[in-house]
């Protein structure tokens, strides 16, 4: 695949093409919206959780994380519906506060358009792409793609973590590891992806991105026990427990933490169609943290040998979404950012599955059907690895190359 120097330039992305296909997709999903909202269905968006959040964070802090609490404040906000239950840290909730001086519908809307200026953000912070492939289909990818429109429509926040990750790019780009550990603390808000992932970038980024990654940790940590209380720290522990299924994962406890391990496009995704669903919750979570060291075992090697820190990043970031506990379609935002920065030929094979597969499932079974979506990120994986050995193999060529010159 030919290769392009990358442009880093936000002006450059404000054609007229762009704009267009943007506001086009913002008409179209709020069209979609408003009729979603004129039924119940509205009430059982992930959405409902975060609105929430934002009445708790004023009204009850240290009840934040009780569960009986979070059921109640989100059936008074937005109607009976299911419990979804806040993993997350309390400092996100600021986030949300002011959303909670809205109606639950008023609140959606300016959600969904918060979601969609983030994703034009991130489209203009984005690199232009490393090949003339992903040049071209930069806008496509940013506005038709299934998983940020889905976080659109349902108010998750993975959009925002995006944009994180498209500023952090820049500013390794710079050689700012701090700054860019800084930047990356701030969305730990994505546990079970950003954890994984600063930890392979540390392994390449050195002492100084881990520096500005815990620092950055520190603060919003410290944020969210001044918010809820040193008392909450425990109850939050517990809750992300539960969440990883080690001790049941059946249907109703899967149920009861809202953690659907076939809606999961992930490792944990994959081995629970794979069968482990028939083991026992222990060994089932046993066979799935052992593949998890594999991968990431293999991608810390891709860390610490591979000459370019686009490969590096890319790789990091599909593996941390592979080995996150908790991860679902809308994740898979941020693998917009390894198609841009990824080159090899095997790039176009991964862009069909990109955009046939996750919408196929999701009119097939919803959200709850969507482990099969994990080949998008194994696919990505593979283009990884491949331009990893690729990249390794014209770094050995070079010397060979000269020294048969200079004989002759």
């Amino acid at each position: 695949m030919k290769t392009a120097p990358p442009n880093t330039s936000p002006i450059s992305r404000w054609t007229i093409d762009a704009v267009y296909l943007w506001l086009l997709v913002c008409g179209l999903l709020g069209t979609v919206a408003y009729i979603v909202s004129t039924g119940p269905a509205l009430n059982s968006q992930d959405f409902r959780a975060f609105y929430a959040a934002g009445h708790l964070i004023r009204e009850a802090p240290s009840q934040f994380y009780d569960l009986a609490t979070q059921h109640r404040y989100e059936d008074t906000a937005s109607g009976t519906g299911p419990l979804l239950p806040i993993y997350h840290l309390a400092y996100e909730a600021l986030l949300y506060a002011p959303l909670s001086f809205l109606s639950f519908k008023a609140a959606y809307f300016t959600y969904l358009l918060w979601n969609m200026l983030v994703l034009w953000f991130c489209y203009l912070l984005s690199p232009s792409g490393e090949s003339i492939f992903t040049q071209r289909l930069r806008p496509v990818l940013f506005f038709l793609s299934f998983p940020p429109v889905l976080c659109s429509f349902v108010g998750q926040n993975s959009l925002l973590v995006l944009l994180v990750l498209c500023v952090t790019f820049r500013a390794f780009s710079r050689g700012r590891n701090l700054q860019a550990g800084l930047l990356l603390g701030l969305v730990i808000l994505k546990l079970a992806i950003i954890t994984p992932l600063a930890l392979l970038l540390a392994l390449r980024k050195g002492s100084r991105f881990l520096a500005g990654f815990l620092a950055s940790c520190a603060c919003v940590i410290g944020l969210s026990m001044a918010l809820t209380g040193f008392g909450s720290t425990s109850q939050l522990l517990h809750l992300l427990a539960g969440a990883t299924l080690s001790g049941d994962h059946s249907v109703q406890s899967q149920l009861q933490t809202a953690v659907w391990l076939r809606g999961m496009p992930n490792i944990s995704g994959l081995l629970y169609l794979c069968g482990t669903g028939h083991l026992s919750a222990h060994s089932a979570f046993v066979v799935q943290l052992l593949a998890d060291l594999i991968l990431l075992a293999g991608c810390a090697f891709i860390q610490r040998r591979a000459k370019r820190d686009a490969t590096a990043l890319s790789a990091a970031i599909v593996c941390a979404l592979l080995v996150g506990p908790h991860v679902y379609a809308y994740d898979l935002s941020c693998l917009i950012l390894p198609m841009l920065l990824l080159s090899h030929r095997w790039l176009r094979m991964s862009a069909v599955l990109w955009f046939v597969v996750p919408p196929v499932l999701y009119c097939y079974g919803f959200l709850t059907w969507l482990a099969p979506a994990v080949v998008v990120p194994l696919a990505l994986l593979a283009v990884c690895i491949a331009q990893f050995r690729e990249e390794g193999r014209l770094i050995t060529d070079a010397p060979r190359e000269g020294t048969a010159q200079a004989s002759a």
